[in-house]
């Protein structure tokens, strides 16, 4: 079952993400679009921007997002994964994942950046949201997804899956027969399907994948029972 909204990680992380959303949205009110363009260059995360000692970007891009849609998106996500795993994690815990499955997409993303000038840099939750998402189905492999009648082991596979293949089809990657795809994909679907950023959620989904288990809560053993009661 799902957590109610209340004092716990699943709505403050959504909380967070939406004033940060509405505090740019009064920027640009404010200030205009060069005060929002200069909020978006100093929190975003690009090779650029740690290169030239902005190390915050790692952390500030996973609280950013492009449009409202964009945060919807994470928004829910993140609320149902981190509102499932509240039954086996402790806040922290899935804080702790979350942005490590987060810092992990981003490095990525600025690494690939670093050996292919123009892409743009990174903002979002997707890298944390997707390691949540994963982790959460990696213990839980037979839940349904609410909406899908899928199993979570079958939904996460698609995930990895398609994550791996569609930054594989990125025409600019220039991968024989793979970046034909990738065009013909743009021409009928449109250019915003390789302006994801599918590496990440790739990273992401593979952290949350192998890590879930270092997060799990230490069972105690009948030799901690045994000392316990000495």
């Amino acid at each position: 079952m799902l957590q109610m909204p209340g004092v716990n990680t699943a709505t403050f992380g959504v909380l967070i993400m939406v004033s940060v959303q509405l505090a740019l949205a009064l920027v640009f009110r404010w200030k205009g679009l060069d005060a929002l363009n200069s909020a978006y260059l100093e929190g975003g995360l690009s090779w650029k921007g740690i290169i030239s000692g902005r190390v915050w970007q790692l952390f500030t891009h996973i609280f950013l997002h492009g449009n409202w849609a964009h945060l919807a998106v994470n928004a829910l996500l993140f609320y149902y994964a981190a509102a499932r795993l509240s039954h086996v994690f402790s806040g922290w815990r899935i804080f702790n994942l979350f942005m490590v499955c987060g810092l992990g997409g981003g490095l990525a993303h600025i690494t690939l950046q670093a050996f292919v000038p123009g892409i743009p840099p990174l903002v979002g939750a997707s890298g944390g949201v997707t390691g949540l998402l994963v982790g959460f189905f990696s213990i839980s492999p037979d839940s349904k997804m609410i909406i899908f009648n899928v199993s979570a082991r079958n939904l996460s596979k698609g995930v990895l899956g398609s994550s791996a293949l569609l930054f594989s089809m990125t025409p600019w990657l220039e991968i024989p027969l793979l970046a034909d795809l990738g065009r013909w994909l743009e021409l009928v679907i449109g250019n915003f399907i390789f302006e994801t950023a599918h590496l990440v959620h790739f990273v992401g989904g593979i952290l949350g994948w192998m890590l879930i288990d270092r997060f799990l809560p230490r069972l105690l053993s009948s030799d901690d029972l045994a000392r316990m009661r000495t």
